[in-house]
């Protein structure tokens, strides 16, 4: 867990969690002028000897550090020093956390006032206040938190108590944890970047000021909560096959009022943690209803993810219609499994479900553990982080190394991808029972809406997504509900964020991008429950919903609204893959119509497990474009700034000696500057991208056409003399299978089965459609 807190579902890729700790390195010790942001990474400090000569292997070796004194003068000093150099470009964490180290509590409580959304500093402003009145009062900080909390708590309205219960939804013991790797990790080095120094700084200083005021606030709030809200942990509800689902009902205390339901159905299952997201839906005049799925909480049965969703979920519908405080409405709501339990749901259509709001929804084929076909290692583990226990087994993430150990040890001996859980070392039946199904067959068409059954799905529908999250089955849902539903009322809201942050409250940065002012104005909780308010109550629609398709068009410092994606889609220029190298040593992305036999050839050796092709970019923005392996398309410079708004679509013409192959593309705005900022990547297996139901094996050395499937969108303005950058390429990587081209399941093929180079002929006359359109203010 971050130490940096993010508000993120936690259906968290292994992707995602390395993300986060190569993104929380710390920060300084001896400082030099900061007057670029580009020398937080070049700048060199010495790293602090309290955190250099002392033990930490163990959790109590990362309390006992946190105690020391040492360690805080040495963070002090640095912070002192980064202050005094007036530092630009410090996130709001980072900024926050320098000014409350320093005891700038004044500064502190200013900053916190004018960020977007205060109530996430919480926390820091509860600690500057009371460090302030502590001048003036003869009360111990313990006595002077106790005090000031209390008094708040009493006086918050209850959607402001959520907010800050929320904020404060934090465990001291998990934090312990991450700064044990925090420390392990940099003892390594006797120097730190200053971008470094101020992660650590940042981190500390947040684990210092909870371990003041969670042990205070916590028994508060619950006080308060208990004051305020009737709520039932150990509701059991029968479904129509004899399983039993456990939930938890929260109601207004003294409320007798029928009212409409916002129900989310979860495999999840925190009761602290679920108590408080139903008293969210409560405090905007709902009855909150979260349920776990069969087999977890307090149900008895057999823990199956995915594969009774929805009959169980309608079942608890058909329960909540019935009950006396139910006005027979139900409303369901909530992130990547919870928007994959609301389709799931949807495909019954319980009569008195109205309306679903799902943001990130997974789907098992085209998300995780597959993407169009290819499975992938990314969240391997959450199989047993789900199913070892009644709630959820939290140890399976703590060791990202282990499980990055595991893929990289896959990939290089070459064993066939379904030995995995023999090469860690702990069966995994349901990644297995998942990969005896590479096909898109009756066992996911089972799960979810599946091409007819959508034309029953006639309530409104709200679809929260980000470009840098799970947009493919998110958008997989929508394209389907508009392709088989001419009736379907189905909006879309998209923007610059991830899988977490488009779940939650965004943060200033994803990764080194920084999101234009209005991308930040999106509260995803909010916006569903004025959703919720516009179909139940007939109020006002959410003011960033103006049409079917909402989209934050980055570096514009817009939010754009169009009726349809098809038709966002379709506005685009076609380009062709030109043969022919330019200046840059780039091949062309050009308009010009191609030979249909020129092509450009390129070998793979199946059998290298040192390279690594088609890798997804860690970061956003790079201060160039590296490319050490793919063939790299090119456009020429745009003459005037470029919208870009939705997905590439088209296909490629290629041939293969082997009978399958998996390929893919990263795509990048190259700036006149030489910076290339990440815009999508892409994998797919050309044996199923006519048809994800049925593999289509390729007759070796025979052209033939492979549709670009599900491809991620994006939205950007393309600055005038910018390019368009295509590298495409064979997909083998660690994060996924390997196709070795036999034609077998590629789950059952070894590096013995590689055979020859893989001989891969791109052909020019493939059409890469790409959505641009000239730029109007």
């Amino acid at each position: 867990m971050p130490l940096i807190r993010q508000k993120t579902n936690k259906h968290t890729s292994i992707k995602t969690a390395i993300k986060i700790l190569l993104t929380c390195v710390f920060i300084l010790n001896n400082f030099i002028n900061l007057s670029l942001a580009k020398q937080q990474d070049t700048v060199s400090f010495q790293t602090p000897k309290a955190l250099l000569e002392n033990k930490v292997e163990t959790k109590q070796d990362s309390i006992d550090l946190l105690k020391s004194d040492k360690l805080k003068k040495q963070l002090f000093e640095m912070a002192r020093q980064i202050d005094a150099a007036a530092q630009s470009g410090l996130s709001d964490s980072e900024e926050i956390a320098l000014s409350s180290l320093l005891g700038q509590f004044d500064k502190n409580s200013t900053s916190i006032a004018k960020k977007k959304y205060p109530l996430n500093f919480y926390h820091y402003s509860v600690y500057a206040k009371a460090h302030k009145m502590l001048e003036a009062s003869s009360y111990s900080l313990h006595k002077q938190l106790e005090e000031n909390l209390k008094n708040s708590f009493s006086a918050m309205s209850d959607e402001v108590l959520h907010k800050v219960s929320y904020t404060l939804g934090w465990s001291l013991s998990r934090g312990q944890d991450y700064m044990l790797d925090l420390f392990k990790y940099y003892q390594k080095d006797s120097s730190m970047t200053v971008k470094q120094a101020l992660k650590l700084i940042a981190n500390y200083q947040l684990y210092k000021v909870y371990e003041n005021i969670l042990p205070i606030a916590n028994p508060l709030i619950s006080i308060e909560q208990n004051k305020r809200y009737l709520v039932q942990t150990d509701v059991l509800i029968k479904t129509p096959d004899g399983a039993t689902i456990s939930a938890i009902v929260v109601r207004k205390r003294g409320d007798s009022q029928k009212r409409p339901t916002a129900f989310q159905f979860s495999i999840y299952a925190d009761e602290a943690w679920q108590s408080k997201e139903a008293m969210h839906a409560v405090a905007h005049g709902y009855v909150g209803v979260i349920a776990s799925t069969r087999g977890k909480a307090k149900s008895p049965d057999k823990i199956v993810p995915w594969e009774y969703d929805g009959k169980d979920a309608t079942a608890v519908i058909d329960w909540i219609s019935k009950q006396q405080w139910s006005d027979g409405r139900v409303a369901m709501y909530g992130g990547s499994y919870l928007g994959f339990t609301q389709w799931a749901a949807a495909k019954h259509m319980h009569p008195a479900l109205k309306t679903i709001v799902p943001y990130e929804a997974a789907n098992l084929m085209t998300g995780l553990p597959g993407e169009n076909n290819v499975f992938i290692t990314p969240n391997y583990q959450w199989a047993f982080h789900v199913t070892n226990n009644k709630t959820m087994d939290q140890s399976v993430y703590e060791d990202w190394k282990h499980w990055q150990n595991v893929y990289d040890e896959l990939f290089a001996s070459g064993r066939a991808f379904k030995d995995i859980d023999k090469i860690e070392g702990t069966p995994n039946p349901w990644f297995q029972k998942w990969l005896s199904h590479p096909s898109y067959d009756k066992y996911y068409q089972d799960m979810v809406p599946y091409q007819q059954d959508y034309k029953n799905i006639n309530i409104p529908v709200l679809t929260i997504t980000g470009y840098f999250g799970a947009s493919i089955s998110a958008l997989d849902f929508l394209s389907n509900h508009y392709k088989y539903n001419k009736n379907a009322n189905h909006v879309l809201l998209i923007g610059p964020y991830s899988h977490g942050t488009a779940q939650g409250i965004p943060r200033s940065y994803h990764g080194n991008y920084q999101l234009d002012q209005v991308a930040l104005e999106k509260d995803t909780k909010e916006i569903t429950f004025q959703w919720f308010d516009h179909v139940l109550l007939g109020k006002p629609k959410p003011v960033l919903i103006k049409d079917k398709v909402n989209y934050q068009l980055m570096g514009s410092n817009t939010w754009q609204h169009v009726p349809s994606l098809s038709g966002l889609n379709k506005q685009a220029m076609t380009f062709r893959l030109g043969n022919k190298k330019d200046k840059d040593n780039y091949y062309s992305l050009t308009h010009k119509e191609q030979n249909q036999t020129d092509h450009i050839e390129q070998t793979i050796d199946l059998t290298d497990r040192k390279t690594q092709f088609n890798i997804d970019p860690r970061q956003v923005i790079h201060d160039q474009l590296n490319v050490e392996h793919g063939l790299v398309f090119a456009t020429e410079a745009f003459k005037e700034t470029q919208q870009l708004a939705g997905s590439i679509t088209g296909y490629f013409a290629l041939a293969i000696n082997k009978k399958d192959v998996d390929i893919g593309f990263n795509f990048y705005e190259l700036k006149p500057n030489g910076q290339a900022f990440h815009l999508s990547h892409y994998i797919s297996r050309a044996s199923y991208a006519k048809d994800m139901s049925k593999r289509q094996l390729l007759n070796p050395n025979e052209k033939t056409i492979v549709p670009i499937v599900k491809s991620k969108m994006t939205a950007k303005l393309i600055e005038k003399g910018s390019r368009l950058v295509l590298v495409v390429d064979v997909n083998k990587n660690a994060g996924a299978q390997v196709n070795l081209g036999t034609g077998k399941d590629v789950s059952d093929e070894t590096i013995a089965d590689a055979g020859v180079a893989l001989q891969i002929k791109w052909y020019s006359d493939s059409e890469i459609n790409i959505p641009l359109s000239k730029w109007t203010k």
